[in-house]
């Protein structure tokens, strides 16, 4: 009687081990893997899509507990442009390709080359978009929402996006200051996801310009902070309440005469961070493009009775000297990622990194393929969420 041979299935022996350490197995995936890994079978795809496995399992595995460097660069030379994007992830030390946001527009080059990342928040970016519309999206899911026009703001001057809580619900605000259509007072609206609708959030002090606040917003602690000029006290940073509508100035630091300086607002967790770039007044010009010659990093000091700015570190010469090579004050960018703070500025594409807690200097490592000619970098912390939703 002939033997009769039992088939064996590959994954036989992978169901035959317990379903916790089944999913830590699976935790362990990089990013790029886990999302290809949705179209193995319908059990994956449920399971990677789960609110409970990626905020839990996946998110909690060492590789993914701390945001990554998100830096992007347009590219644009006779004409033509295009986008390149790389992810750092700071515990694997290697750079990531692939987060693009072709699936905005399939087949529209516009959104492809020309969308601009106005801000991140777990795990969602805020894009404008040739069209005029601001967008929502999440670029692993591939998920996107177009946000309805703003009611009344008539100028934007400045925007961003934080992440929310609504109970056990996690959602997010879009935050624009801008111009309003009746006036010329400075108002904030805010998107809130949960309701789907803009609202008028409150109004900027009277006394304010609008000079700095183009540069961006920072948030920590349901406050946003901008640069902004005060006609009395000079320039400073404002920092507005989201919750209550009231704000608080603080002048920035001061400087020897014949130097001035680009401040970039940076957070890294609960601290309130400032980056300045220092350079040499000129006089000669109304506009003058005047190079970096130091780097100096404050942290925001408050209590219930005053505000100021407390030095903590200055970047080396040795790294400074390759910013005066390639920046100009205006290409000057720093992005907090966990508790390093990162720098990047004009065509340098090399990003230079201070870790907070270990008060230390290095460089990371250039992105294998990225174009070192024409355009400027751009970077933001990104918190990898499969499972954050856009509306």
């Amino acid at each position: 009687m002939a033997e009769v041979k039992e088939e064996y299935s590959p994954s036989a022996g992978w169901y035959e081990l317990p379903e916790d350490t089944r999913e830590e197995i699976l935790a362990l995936l990089p990013l790029d893997c886990l999302c290809r890994s949705r179209s193995v079978c319908k059990e994956w795809n449920a399971l990677f899509s789960s609110t409970k496995f990626i905020t839990t399992r996946w998110a909690e595995a060492a590789p993914n507990k701390k945001p990554w460097l998100f830096l992007c660069k347009v590219n644009s030379q006779m004409g033509d442009c295009s986008m390149d994007s790389f992810a750092y992830c700071f515990f694997t030390r290697i750079w990531k390709t692939g987060i693009s946001l072709s699936f905005l527009s399939e087949g529209d080059k516009k959104v492809k080359y020309r969308a601009y990342y106005s801000g991140s928040a777990q795990g969602l970016f805020l894009v404008d978009i040739p069209d005029g519309r601001y967008t929502v999206c999440n670029p692993l899911t591939p998920a996107f929402l177009k946000l309805p026009p703003m009611s009344s703001i008539k100028i934007l001057l400045t925007k961003g996006i934080v992440a929310w809580n609504v109970g056990n619900q996690e959602t997010y605000k879009v935050v624009a200051v801008g111009l309003s259509r009746g006036s010329d007072v400075t108002i904030v609206e805010i998107y809130d996801s949960s309701e789907k609708s803009w609202r008028i959030a409150g109004h900027l002090p009277e006394n304010l310009d609008h000079f700095g606040l183009s540069r961006g917003i920072v948030f920590c602690d349901a406050f946003f902070y901008c640069t902004t000029l005060h006609r009395a006290a000079g320039m400073g940073v404002l920092g507005f309440s989201i919750r209550e509508a009231t704000s608080i100035f603080t002048p920035l630091p001061e400087f020897a005469n014949g130097y001035t300086m680009w401040p970039k607002l940076l957070t890294c967790g609960s601290r309130i961070l400032l980056a300045g770039g220092v350079g040499q007044k000129r006089s000669s010009s109304l506009y003058t493009l005047k190079k970096i010659i130091e780097v100096i990093l404050w942290e925001f000091q408050k209590d219930s009775n005053s505000s100021c700015w407390k030095e903590i570190a200055r970047m080396p010469p040795s790294l400074c000297e390759v910013f005066q090579r390639n920046s100009y004050f205006d290409s000057f960018e720093c992005v907090g990622v966990g508790d390093c703070m990162c720098f990047t500025s004009g065509r340098c594409m090399d990003v230079a990194v201070y870790n907070l807690s270990e008060e230390t200097w290095t460089w990371l490592p250039t992105p294998i393929g990225i174009d070192r000619g024409y355009g400027h970098p751009r970077v933001m912390a990104f918190k990898p969420r499969p499972d954050m939703k856009v509306g």
